[in-house]
């Protein structure tokens, strides 16, 4: 395998990691304004994930991958990431994590992934790799 993933703990380097990450992240969910370092160490040492890891690829980290406790999965890596590398990486998720069970109106008894609109290239690969689409949100515009 040429994937491994590291929990993140975290350390110093996996903050300013995680930050150089963001800092060329093309699409979001979450923010439209890129954080200042303080903010994302304050939110990374504050980790609101279930299970969070560094995505390494011959020891150099390439991306991030978490599962939050409604078993929703955020991927954070390169559009360019290749399908066998996406079902490589989401094996060894699958590997560690298994979903919470289903709670009625609460939580899906699978894992599903948000990806953000803008990301139709990890949306088409998803499609291709037998994951079908089952809710889209909104929001106000702003």
């Amino acid at each position: 395998m040429s994937f491994n993933l590291t929990i993140i703990i975290p350390t110093d380097e996996q903050i300013r990691q995680l930050f150089a990450q963001l800092m060329v992240r093309k699409h979001n969910i979450s923010h439209k304004l890129l954080p200042s370092f303080d903010e994302h160490e304050y939110f990374v040492l504050n980790n609101p994930y279930r299970i969070w890891y560094m995505i390494n690829f011959k020891n150099v980290s390439v991306g991030n991958i978490y599962v939050q406790y409604d078993n929703s999965i955020g991927l954070n890596i390169d559009d360019n990431i290749e399908e066998h590398d996406l079902i490589e990486i989401l094996s060894l998720l699958f590997e560690k994590v298994e979903p919470l069970k289903e709670a009625p109106s609460l939580r899906f008894g699978q894992f599903y992934f948000n990806v953000p609109s803008s990301n139709k290239k990890m949306q088409s690969k998803l499609t291709r790799l037998g994951y079908v689409e089952v809710q889209r949100s909104f929001i106000a515009k702003t």
